[in-house]
Formats: structure tokens, sequence, C-alpha cells
């Protein structure tokens, strides 16, 4: 086990989603979602929250055992730190903590993904990528600017519904028969329905836990709030669609990731003869 440690700065400001939209948002470290964390079963880990903003923010992980009015928040211009234990492995969402208005600082986008791998179970080799999910709740203006509803909001009603903060994806890169490892947040609204299109999961891990698994799974349920770990091998060549099957309509606003897969390597000739001598 380690001493981890991670610096997080709070701000408001505009973040690009691509295709000449912008939006007002709350952040972590100036993006939305914010930095992956990364740590091991059993770690502690130290959060220092260094508020830059113009309002109190504060921080919430999901993989902390702690009592929650330690979350903050802290007002501008201070510091606030949290330490503690990581006692569970999985795939958790952390966000702001503010109050009786947390909720709306994570659908301003104070939102991100810890992941806490597990000490006593090596995971297979995989290509690994990192996907979370998360809504806007306002409609653009004349030049592209979003200037979130709070109606939207309280009434869980997004604009869009996008994966990682983009509307615009790069493809995965991937072979035929690679295995695909995804970890999986889902900010909301709603349960997010993982499906990856042409394919059907190996394994589905409930919370991101290495004890919580399905197998043979071809749709995957990750309530708002919550994180999953997904597992699963390209059959051959050809190009499949990361989605969300519950919002479909979202496709042309950012919820798919395109996984492209070419031919699998084919393993050269050994040049040793192999004749019995």
């Amino acid at each position: 086990p380690k001493n981890r440690a991670m610096t997080l700065t709070t701000e408001e400001k505009v973040v690009d989603l691509g295709d000449g939209i912008t939006t007002e948002a709350w952040t972590f470290n100036g993006t939305t979602p914010g930095p992956t964390i990364e740590a091991c079963e059993g770690d502690s880990l130290k959060i220092v929250i260094e508020n830059k903003g113009k309002m109190a923010h504060g921080f919430d992980s999901h993989a902390f055992r702690i009592d929650p009015m330690r979350f903050g928040p802290v007002q501008p211009g201070k510091t606030l730190v949290i330490k503690n234990k990581l006692k569970a492995p999985g795939v958790f969402i952390y966000h702001c903590a503010s109050g009786p208005v947390t909720d709306q600082h994570i659908k301003m986008g104070m939102y991100g993904v810890m992941i806490v791998y597990p000490r006593d179970q090596k995971l297979r080799p995989a290509r690994e990528i990192v996907v979370s999910e998360n809504g806007v709740y306002g409609e653009p203006g004349q030049q592209g600017r979003i200037s979130p509803s709070t109606d939207r909001m309280n009434e869980n009603r997004a604009y869009i519904v996008l994966f990682n903060g983009s509307m615009k994806h790069d493809p995965v890169d991937v072979r035929a028969g690679d295995l695909v490892r995804v970890y999986f947040v889902n900010a909301g609204p709603y349960t997010s329905a993982f499906h990856v299109m042409g394919i059907i999961l190996d394994k589905a891990y409930e919370s991101g836990n290495p004890h919580n698994v399905a197998s043979d799974v071809q749709t995957f349920g990750v309530p708002a709030g919550s994180g999953s770990m997904f597992e699963f091998t390209i059959p051959e060549k050809g190009t499949y669609m990361l989605v969300d099957h519950d919002k479909l309509s979202q496709i042309p606003n950012g919820l798919a990731i395109p996984i492209v897969a070419r031919e699998a390597l084919v393993a050269k000739p050994s040049s040793r003869s192999n004749a019995v001598r």
C-alpha cells in the first residue's frame, strides 16, 4: 500500500463541447469531467481541494468510507484536505459536495472517475479506456453558448447527454481478438444502459468490483452516481459503437464512441526447423 495525493482546483469557466458548442461549467482542474484519479486497494489517499472559484465547492468520493461532513464545502480562496484509506476496489464517481446545491454542482460539470484497482487480483492485459456519461442542461444560443437552466437541472431534463464531456470522439483503435476493458461512471441523468453494438460483454462488474461479476451480458444498467467495469473481446474486423441503449437519440450529440478493429496480427512462422533430428 502507498500514500497517494492528488490536488484538484475548483473554478467556474466556459468549456468547449465540440461542434461549435460551448457551455458555462463548474470544473475540477478546468475540465469536465475532471481528471481520472487512480489508486490501489489499501492505499491511503489525500485529496487537496484548492478553491479558485467564486463560490463554495467541495469534494465527495464514493470510494471513501468517511463522515460526509468532511466533504466540505470550502469557501473561495480556501483549501480543503481530505484523507481516507481505500478499502474496496471498484470504479467510483467523485463530485463536488456543496450542501443542498450539490446536485446543481454535479450537473454543472463537477464530477470525475476514480479507479481503485484490486490489490490481490491481477487484471488480464487489455486495451483500457475510461468513459463517463453526463448531461448538459441548457440550449445553445446564437453563438453556440449554453447557459445551463436551473429549471432543467431541477427536472432532470438534459438538453444533450454525452460521453467524456465531448460531442466528438476519436475512434478507439483495436485489433480483432483484443480484450477491451472499460472503466465507466454515470453522472446522470437516469440509468445508463451500457451497450456495445455487435458485442456481448464477456464480464460486467457492478460498481467495478471484481467480486460483483456477471457473464455474457448484452446490456448493463449503471445508475446515476455509480460506476462499473466491463470486459469484452473484439470478434472480428469492423466498427463497434459504445452507446447508452436507452438514449440512442443522443448519438448525434456525442453519446457514441467508435471502436474500430483491424485484422488480427498474424504470428510470423518460425525460421527454425521443427524436424526431429
